[in-house]
Formats: structure tokens, C-alpha cells, sequence
């Protein structure tokens, strides 16, 4: 199968450093570049990509704003940031993206984000989707999750996460590297992260069952769960919750 990619970026180097290390991937064709958002539009709008490899910070139309123009499309391709600025992601994994690269890019991330979307398109029987943002995301597994704190932003491997919890318009992600922030909600994380893994204990958390260490009854047959972490935080079980979690645990 051979993915047809188009390379986005304002600068002409950047698209040059781009096109070489695409070449070195097997079945994937670069069959158009842009240098602007724009322009990238009118070639998708003729061309159906498999792939996008887009910048974020360009004069005019920014990347971020480009992928919410890219649902028009008969033919959305995957999108695959490449940017030298870290502060985008969280917005960006808002958007469905399928991997988000820092730039210089090393060739074994570059690899790893290809087969990505290798893995979506064999889903979609090697074409790219229409109008499928709903699609993208049921498909697709993070294996990092964009969080931030004291306005750098981090990505976290969902293995680190002890638990998340809702705070309203934000959550709180505790992990191994300590409390994070993060825009996304409570049902984006449960669409993201592994069901074997994580488990919606309660309608304010998200909770990361292979950190869990003990489970307390409570009056009414409901359950706490006991975290391994440095606090040993407890995280609650809701009533509605846990005939699910005794079905999950074998009980």
C-alpha cells in the first residue's frame, strides 16, 4: 500500500529536510507540497491524501486552524504536526490529529508516527476517510497525552498516569511525574486510553487500574480505591459504576 503524503510549511528548507526523510520510508509518495495553509487546501480539494505532514505556526491560516477546515474535505487525510513549538499540543490532540513531531525530527519518532496511520488506514481499508473525525478518534489509541504545567507543556505515556480527575472546564492528570493540567475532558480521555487499562470509577474520575492496590467496601456495597501512588490517594467507585468493575475484575 502506498500512502500518498503532502508536506505543509511555510519554509522552504523545512519542506526540503521533509521531503529527505520521507524518501527514506517505504510506500510513502510525496505527491504535493504547500507553503501555506491555503494553498494546501486547494491541493487536498483536488488530490485525496493519506496523509498530511503540516506545520502549525505559518503566516495567515496557522495549522491548527487549517485542520478544522480540513473536515469540509470529501477526503480528510491523517494529520501529523511537525513544529518546532511544544505549546501547541494539547490543542492539537483536541483536533484528532494522529501524531504531533518537534522539529528536528529524529527518524525513529517519524517512523513510529508513519506507522500510525499505516495502522488507521489498514482500519479504513487502505483510504483515506470521509469526513471521518468521529472515526479518527474511535480509532485511534494516544500513546502519549499532552498535559501542562507552569505553562510548559509535557506528554505523558497513559502507563505514568495514576489517575485523572474533572475540575470542570479542566482536568487534573496525577502521575508518576507528578500533577498535570490538561484541557481535555473526562470522556476524551476514556475515547483515548486503553478500556483495559482505564476505568470511569466515577463521573469526576478516570482512574488507572493497574495502579491500584487495595479496594475498600463501604457502607452499601460501594467501593474506594486505593492508588499506589506517594499519597496513597483514593479515588471512589459510584454506585452505577460498580457492577461494571466487579465484571472488569472477574468478581
Amino acid at each position: 500500500m502506498t500512502i500518498r503524503a503532502i508536506i505543509v510549511d511555510d519554509e522552504a528548507p523545512a519542506r526540503l529536510e521533509m521531503r529527505y526523510l520521507l524518501e527514506k520510508v517505504d510506500d510513502i509518495e510525496v505527491l504535493g507540497e504547500a507553503g501555506s495553509a491555503d494553498e494546501a487546501l486547494k491541493l487536498m480539494n483536488a488530490i485525496c491524501y493519506d496523509i498530511a505532514f503540516l506545520d502549525i505556526d505559518m503566516p495567515g491560516m496557522s495549522g491548527l486552524d487549517m485542520v478544522e477546515q480540513m473536515e469540509k474535505l470529501d477526503c480528510r487525510p491523517a494529520v501529523i504536526f511537525t513544529t518546532a513549538y511544544g505549546q501547541f499540543a494539547v490543542k492539537a490532540f483536541e483536533l484528532d490529529v494522529a501524531d504531533y513531531l518537534l522539529k528536528p525530527i529524529a527518524e525513529d519518532r517519524l517512523n513510529k508516527a508513519i506507522a500510525r496511520v499505516k495502522k488507521r488506514l489498514k482500519k479504513w481499508d487502505g483510504k483515506a476517510p470521509v469526513k471521518s473525525k468521529d472515526a479518527a478518534s474511535k480509532s485511534m489509541l494516544l500513546d502519549r497525552i499532552p498535559v501542562t504545567r507552569q505553562s510548559k507543556t509535557f506528554l505523558l505515556c497513559p502507563a505514568e498516569i495514576y489517575f485523572i480527575e474533572s475540575h470542570g472546564e479542566y482536568t487534573v492528570v496525577e502521575s508518576e511525574k507528578g500533577r498535570f493540567v490538561s484541557s481535555l475532558r473526562l470522556k476524551d480521555f476514556e475515547a483515548r486510553l486503553s478500556p483495559r487499562s482505564f476505568f470511569r470509577s466515577h463521573r469526576s474520575f478516570v482512574v488507572n487500574l493497574d495502579h491500584v492496590s487495595e479496594m475498600t467496601t463501604l457502607y452499601g456495597g460501594l467501593y474506594m480505591l486505593k492508588i499506589k501512588d506517594p499519597g496513597s490517594s483514593e479515588v471512589p467507585v459510584s454506585r452505577r459504576q460498580t457492577k461494571r468493575l466487579k465484571h472488569l475484575l472477574g468478581m
